[in-house]
């Protein structure tokens, strides 16, 4: 056989080329991986590998421990979090206290400015009405703009009653980014 013979055509060449670019793009931007918060049920999607940390917050004027894990994958920074509420019937009222603080920290005033959320009830979670999803924009702390993505929801378990949220932050809207992390919320 010729050495020639075995060279590609224009068409294997065209088909090879059509098949680099559809496995690119079958590949993921970014890594999700699943993230557990113990003791609590949540289990959620991660774009990255998260860290850990503790905090005293005031919430609803109590003080209380927040739980947290969160990464930065491609601009954007992706949070859990969570706080105990030891008296059940003041989750609404930590959930609302909690989205005013998220919105003072982008420089948003609660009230008739504050965005409009829409119901957020994970499989799981408790239906009350301070439950919601909300996109806003503001400016972050450093100055620069800042677009805020998160959810608030209360759930039960072992742990007794959690107040949990679940925010984006980034400089853009990350729809893609904020829809899958939301998406895989679960609480088992």
């Amino acid at each position: 056989m010729h050495p020639t013979s075995l060279r590609p055509g224009p068409l294997a060449t065209a088909l090879a080329l059509a098949a680099l670019a559809v496995m690119a793009a079958c590949t993921p931007a970014l890594n999700w991986r699943e993230v557990r918060m113990p003791p609590t049920r949540l289990q959620a999607l991660l774009p990255c590998k998260p860290d850990e940390g503790t905090r005293t917050v005031t919430l609803a004027g109590q003080a209380t421990e927040m739980h947290m894990v969160g990464c930065e994958a491609q601009g954007a920074t992706y949070t859990l979090a969570w706080v105990a509420v030891p008296e059940p019937g003041r989750a609404g009222a930590v959930l609302g206290a909690w989205q005013d603080a998220t919105l003072q920290r982008v420089g948003i005033a609660a009230g008739p400015d504050a965005p409009a959320g829409t119901a957020f009830v994970p499989q799981g979670a408790l239906a009350l009405p301070q439950a919601v999803q909300w996109r806003a924009e503001g400016r972050a702390p450093e100055g620069g703009p800042v677009v805020v993505q998160a959810a608030w929801f209360v759930a039960t378990g072992g742990a007794g009653v959690q107040a949990f949220q679940a925010a984006v932050y980034s400089p853009a809207p990350v729809p893609e980014g904020a829809a899958a992390f939301l998406d895989g919320i679960r609480l088992p």
